[in-house]
């Protein structure tokens, strides 16, 4: 059993693999991974103010939990019930995955996040938090830097690429009776919840990625990395896989740094996010606007109440790929001047300073303080 360190603790809860033992905490953590930079400063600002965070199951070795801790809850986990019958306040829930992923949390959100104090989730669950008690704050992927890379000359460029995994890779080889099993469970929830919730039918974008993957896998200037693509991309054809392969140029360190260095090498970016709902706007842009490309924008129908409409290219533009390709081609350096110098003055802006890790760690600690009074 743990004692208990100091009088105000945070116990963060979450179904993450570092969330165990403290490890989503460690400094060397902090750009291994998409944003992980928000829980590592978490914990270094939370010790500068006086206050401990530590994870679940570490919270639950301790010898005398207190009810006057209070709980950040990343979605709900196997603790999430546990934790709170114990005393510990519910202060904040938080989301930053997409509807279509998680399910289940979706679904139920009124009654997951509805039962903390306030919650962080993206503007368009709002809707069905209202009348819950919750104190709502809109959330978009907080960034863990503001300062873009150097430009290259833009006639040094490559042409476009796509940097994501095959999301569908895991769902190849699935060979065993349980993970048939399994997936036959899972997809027959899918298909209910679609039927019954519309957040459920939200556009499933990366449905409109492999395809775009498939057209420009034609053009000796496209380049896609990730991690998956050398296994089937599972619902679509072989040809989808051949396509993907003739353009695939290899994985990428999972160090979020490492990514924009990758992607400062080309003039225009594919940004497509998983799916299309309101105010689901992850790192994807600003990782283009970071690296000094051009972003070409789908997924969330508002984004342009967050970001400037001049600062990327709306793919909902265009009525095909040949007239995107036919647009982005003909581009010449001044024109592309106009978006990237809205993107860097849009990242030096007060605009962005609630988009950042550092304003959403004080943000958040500063809800956690007045709990604590």
């Amino acid at each position: 059993m743990r004692t208990r360190p100091v009088d105000r603790v945070i116990v963060f809860d979450s179904v993450h693999p570092l969330a165990r033992n403290n490890r989503c905490f460690d400094e060397a953590n902090e750009y291994a991974g998409c944003g992980y930079a928000i829980l590592v400063r978490l914990a270094r600002e939370a010790q500068r103010r006086g206050l401990q965070v530590m994870t679940s199951d570490v919270y639950q070795e301790m010898r005398v939990p207190s009810p006057n801790d209070v709980c950040l809850a990343d979605m709900v986990s196997s603790y999430t019930d546990e934790i709170l019958k114990s005393g510990v306040r519910p202060a904040i829930c938080m989301s930053l995955e997409s509807p279509l992923v998680a399910k289940r949390f979706f679904h139920k959100i009124a009654r997951y996040s509805g039962r903390f104090h306030h919650s962080y989730q993206f503007s368009g669950t709002k809707e069905r938090l209202v009348g819950t008690g919750t104190v709502f704050h809109p959330l978009v992927f907080p960034m863990e830097t503001r300062v873009p890379m150097a430009p290259k000359a833009w006639e040094e460029r490559d042409y476009l690429v796509v940097v994501n995994s095959n999301k569908r890779a895991s769902f190849v080889g699935m060979g065993s009776l349980k993970e048939v099993a399994r997936s036959a469970v899972s997809q027959t929830y899918s298909a209910m919840l679609k039927a019954t919730d519309p957040w459920m039918r939200s556009r499933e974008i990366y449905v409109d990625r492999i395809e775009a993957i498939r057209y420009f896998s034609t053009c000796r200037d496209f380049s896609l990395y990730g991690t998956g693509w050398d296994g089937s991309i599972w619902g679509f054809g072989p040809s989808y896989h051949r396509a993907a392969l003739r353009v695939f140029k290899g994985t990428i360190p999972p160090d979020v740094r490492r990514k924009r260095e990758v992607m400062n090498g080309f003039k225009f970016a594919l940004c497509f996010e998983n799916c299309a709902f309101p105010g689901y706007v992850t790192e994807k842009i600003f990782d283009c606007f970071l690296a000094g490309c051009i972003p070409i924008y789908f997924g969330a129908p508002n984004i342009c109440d967050i970001v400037p409409n001049r600062a990327f290219i709306d793919y909902r533009r265009f009525d095909s790929y040949a007239d995107l390709d036919a647009f982005l081609r003909g581009m010449t350096r001044r024109e592309a001047s106009v978006y990237m110098d809205a993107s860097r003055e849009f990242l030096a802006s007060a605009a962005f300073d609630r988009l950042t890790v550092d304003h959403f760690v004080n943000d958040i600690l500063g809800v956690m303080e007045k709990e604590f009074a």
